[in-house]
């Protein structure tokens, strides 16, 4: 039995001694009210008794009945909130808002403590393996450690997994390091270790998505793939196989209403490879709409951004999906360049080609027009917000609108720049090390 499942057996037992305790005032309370009243001792003189007293007995008669409709009332309210209580432990609404609980009280905490910090920071992690945005923060994966920072340049967790192969999800304010060799996963917040599972079979892939609900696809016998998604308290939600007429699992995102998902496959038709994703729905256990990539290319990425947009990443050319028919309303072929590096926006995107031995920076419209195109020299990754994009150098970051013009070139850095990362503050890793990066002063 799960931590989880022991907490809610644990909530509706008291609730049931509580629900007990109440019944048995009750009765007591009407057991008391039909016995009938000890005589009162009789008077020493034969004077009538006062009319004040007449007056009092008569109140409280007619106060009686008040009285038991009162305590009625709140009898029928306790036992509604008991009933309402014991229904949202059993359909896990309770659990997620406990989780809800524990993440304020843990920015709460954050910001309280956020003199214990600053920047720049030391991780210790000179080769991470990924570097994420979390809750303003980051997380940060290295071979043998996951260390996650506040927004404010403090550790505040720190573990090893001790996966072969470990690799991150990350959602809005949990994460989860899952081993790609393996089948056992570990789901943390910020500042603590959730849960810890194992699988039956091989993790093929996990997501995560922004209200932490977590995607777990694993290998299984005579399908593509074993779908699980669970809420925040790992209360499985959905689980589906997938047919294998569908291909191999190699991507998943969430849609930000965390009610529907897109999983990326891919399969070997006619001797060459081949991409589709099918738009999926948590209340439907059947196959979704499906869009079809060009034959030969490979799908790297999924980023579900609205209602009607999903963009799909491929390795010649980039498409903009609508997930409500699964048509594609727009696409930027590379013209054969090799895609080195992209940041996918809602409103503009980066892309870092590289064209005959050379970098090319090209910026996008919302509908993946072109906008500019310049020189990019060494650059050999890019990141981008909606107003600003960040070309990574070997000694250089360097700042340039969406319309080609360079705002800005931030030098001297420690060493090679690693990551570019936006949360609170705009981040750059260099080394072991995370500082600000700012417009150089003039």
């Amino acid at each position: 039995m799960s931590k989880a499942d022991r907490d809610r057996q644990a909530l509706l037992q008291r609730l049931a001694r509580e629900q007990r305790r109440v019944l048995d005032a009750a009765a007591r309370d009407a057991d008391r009210a039909r016995t009938p009243r000890t005589a009162p001792t009789p008077r020493r003189d034969d004077s009538p008794p006062s009319r004040t007293s007449a007056q009092s007995a008569a109140r409280l008669k007619s106060l009686t009945p008040l009285y038991k409709q009162r305590q009625q009332r709140r009898l029928t309210v306790l036992i509604v909130i008991i009933i309402v209580l014991a229904l949202t432990v059993v359909t896990g609404t309770l659990s997620a808002s406990l989780a809800l609980l524990g993440d304020a009280v843990d920015s709460a905490s954050l910001y309280l403590n956020r003199a214990d910090g600053g920047w720049p920071s030391t991780t210790g992690i000179t080769e991470p393996l990924q570097i994420e945005p979390l809750a303003d923060g980051f997380v940060e994966l290295g071979n043998e450690d996951v260390l996650v920072y506040s927004a404010y340049g403090s550790k505040i967790l720190s573990l090893q997994p001790s996966y072969a192969r470990p690799v991150l999800a990350v959602g809005g304010t949990h994460f989860v390091v899952y081993n790609r060799a393996g089948s056992e996963l570990t789901v943390c917040s910020r500042t603590r270790t959730l849960y810890t599972q194992r699988f039956d079979e091989d993790i093929l892939l996990c997501a995560m998505s922004n209200n932490n609900s977590l995607a777990v696809v694993t290998d299984a016998d005579r399908f593509a793939g074993w779908i699980h998604i669970y809420d925040p308290s790992m209360r499985e939600l959905y689980s589906w196989r997938m047919p294998q007429s569908m291909g191999t699992p190699i991507a998943l995102d969430f849609a930000p209403d965390n009610r529907r998902f897109a999983s990326g496959m891919i399969a070997a038709r006619d001797g060459q490879l081949n991409c589709s994703v099918y738009f999926m729905s948590l209340d439907s256990d059947t196959e979704g709409l499906l869009y079809t990539a060009d034959a030969g290319s490979m799908l790297l990425r999924l980023d579900w951004q609205s209602e009607n947009r999903v963009m799909a990443v491929f390795d010649t050319y980039i498409a903009l999906i609508d997930p409500r028919t699964a048509a594609e309303v727009a696409r930027y072929d590379y013209g054969g360049a090799a895609l080195q590096s992209v940041a996918p926006g809602r409103r503009q995107t980066a892309l870092l080609l590289n064209v005959h031995g050379g970098n090319s920076l090209v910026t996008l419209s919302e509908s993946l027009t072109v906008m500019s195109e310049i020189p990019a020299r060494q650059a050999f990754a890019v990141s981008a917000t909606d107003t600003d994009i960040y070309l990574l150098c070997p000694d250089a970051v360097e700042c340039y609108g969406y319309d080609g013009v360079q705002n800005w070139v931030q030098t001297g850095l420690p060493s090679r720049p690693q990551a570019v990362l936006h949360g609170k503050q705009t981040l750059v890793f260099t080394g072991s090390q995370a500082d600000v990066l700012a417009k150089p002063a003039e």
